[in-house]
């Protein structure tokens, strides 16, 4: 039974050639397809990554005209993958994740075995091992008033930084100064360190979206990332969606990768100030887009 890979380039093709490199280099499981989805990167990525892999005929590297958005550009390749190779299980990863465990897709189907799941997500670890990205939540109550406020909360952020800017931030992301902030996960409503692995297994969870796996539980009921939102807030919506028909979604430490973290926002926005901007102002769209969901999932 086949596994396949979704990997999105957007400007950041070493990237993405690394992540299938590691896929390639480590799995051990036999029948793996790996599909990279340039999402109209118009920087060459397209003809770069097809040379890389013109002899390695597990990778197919196919092409969006136009930049689709993080949502739409995954499905594009999960239709893909779907219609050429029919996985039992598509996992989709950003482009800054590594594939170090060797067994992993065998894990799949052992904690499919155990624990059937329509979305999994495993262990992730920054680049130096020492926080951990998931579960993200534990629970999490969405509610309209709640989206209200973040709607509210991101697009006034949006603007400070926007006001920031004019006035003069010239602080560069990629020369801060002061020290990286670490990765929380959410306990109770509240944020805490999450410099520990989680142990056991976890259902219900919110889960990060820059690795996950889907299985065919999942394309019984949905084809893909919801699709009218164009970065960010996607595994929220994804969490949202699969509450409200009774899907799975399954943290389980026995599937491990690492990720880099950001490296397409960062090829793009590598100003302080324009990073916020660009963070804050498609946020409060894609929160948008998610309270209106909502109000036409409790008409």
């Amino acid at each position: 039974m086949n596994v396949s890979f979704v990997i999105l380039n957007y400007k950041a093709y070493t990237e993405a050639e690394a992540c299938a490199l590691s896929i390639l280099r480590t799995q051990t499981y036999p029948d793996i397809r790996i599909v990279i989805v340039d999402n109209g990167s118009g920087n060459g990525s397209v003809e770069k990554l097809r040379q890389r892999f013109s002899e390695e005929k597990r990778v197919h590297v196919i092409a969006s005209e136009k930049n689709l958005g993080f949502a739409c550009g995954n499905n594009l390749g999960i239709q893909y993958a779907r219609k050429e190779f029919h996985p039992a299980f598509i996992v989709v990863a950003n482009s800054d994740i590594l594939f170090e465990q060797s067994d992993y897709c065998e894990q799949l189907f052992a904690i499919y075995r155990d624990r059937p799941y329509a979305v999994l997500g495993g262990d992730i670890v920054d680049a130096g091992r020492t926080q951990h990205f998931n579960p993200v939540a534990r629970e999490r109550r969405y509610t309209r008033n709640y989206m209200r406020k973040q709607v509210a909360v991101s697009w006034a952020k949006a603007v400070a930084y926007k006001l920031l800017r004019v006035i003069g931030c010239k602080r560069n992301s990629g020369e801060r100064g002061d020290a990286k902030p670490a990765a929380t996960r959410e306990i109770g409503g509240r944020h805490v360190a999450a410099d520990s692995r989680v142990e056991e297994p976890m259902e219900g969870v919110l889960l990060h979206g820059c690795c996950l796996v889907f299985s065919e539980d999942f394309f019984a009921e949905m084809d893909g990332f919801y699709d009218r939102t164009f970065l960010y807030a996607e595994e929220e919506i994804l969490y949202y969606l699969a509450g409200k028909k009774g899907l799975t979604m399954l943290y389980s430490p026995r599937v491990t990768c690492v990720h880099k973290e950001a490296a397409t926002t960062k090829t793009i926005r590598k100003d302080f100030c324009d990073a916020k901007v660009f963070y804050f102002s498609h946020i409060t769209w894609s929160y948008r887009v998610f309270l209106k969901l909502m109000k036409e999932y409790e008409r």
